[in-house]
């Protein structure tokens, strides 16, 4: 996979453990997303990977690929982009990469066509595989908010407090970041860019056993006519088994003493 920087862009090395050579793997967190196609020896069929976008309270959404297009880009790796117009008055587009073994990472932004204030939840979903008995669990989130109508302000906030970004396993929260959000611009056709913090970096924290899906939801109430741009990542990795363990001790004693000699 060859991935190319963008503007902004953060690299963290990913674990796998017990997979394959065990080798560090790189994914990019934000920024602009440019990827090498991996050739494919057979037709494999790309994962279900889906959305589902509720505006005070109308849902819609959907498989991902029915609303755009998807490019693999490694043996496990699809690259999706696409829009979605949800029903009044809401625009949605993103780029993501997702992993079924399993990462979820990319951009999105959508745009509050309305004249009033809107709560939105959003929700990326994919079906992972296989499942994990336990996890190693690591996220990030940042945005920008932009004066799309230009008003003079545009205002997102978390909605009752809550957090702006969770990250799910099987639907249920394990991770949040973005709790009491306040983000604001104040000139016309402004745009602001924030953090909304990380977890697991560099250290991975413990989750639960994951056995079908991993996604991450967004909750935020957005002002009228005005957009806002987020770039996410949520990587779930296989607790390490008592083997892998070893053989990671043993290398590393071995460096010690390279070390010391």
């Amino acid at each position: 996979m060859t991935i190319g920087k963008g503007l902004g862009e953060v690299l963290h090395p990913v674990g796998r453990f017990g997979k394959g050579t065990g080798k560090m793997r790189y994914i990019v967190l934000f920024g602009a997303v440019t990827l090498a196609a991996a050739p494919a020896s057979a037709a494999v069929t790309p994962p279900a990977f889906s959305f589902r976008v509720s505006a005070d309270g109308v849902a819609g959404g959907g498989v991902a690929s029915d609303f755009g297009s998807v490019q693999q880009t490694g043996a496990n790796e699809w690259l999706f982009s696409g829009a979605y117009l949800a029903s009044p008055g809401t625009s949605l587009s993103w780029t993501y990469l997702v992993d079924s073994d399993p990462f979820v990472t990319g951009t999105f932004t959508m745009t509050n066509e309305t004249a009033a204030a809107r709560a939105y939840v959003i929700d990326f979903s994919l079906p992972i595989a296989p499942a994990l008995s336990a996890s190693l669990l690591s996220g990030q989130v940042a945005g920008t908010l932009t004066d799309a109508n230009g008003s003079g302000s545009a205002l997102l906030t978390s909605v009752g407090g809550g957090f702006v970004y969770s990250a799910l396993a099987d639907d249920a929260f394990v991770q949040g970041l973005m709790a009491n959000a306040s983000h604001q611009v104040s000139t016309a056709n402004g745009t602001s860019s924030f953090s909304g913090g990380s977890f697991g970096f560099p250290t991975p924290v413990a989750g639960p056993a994951i056995n079908l899906t991993i996604g991450i939801r967004f909750s935020f109430s957005l002002s009228a006519g005005d957009s806002v741009s987020f770039s996410s990542v949520f990587v779930a990795n296989p607790v390490p088994g008592p083997a892998t363990l070893m053989v990671a001790a043993t290398f590393a004693a071995i460096g010690r003493r390279r070390r010391t000699s």
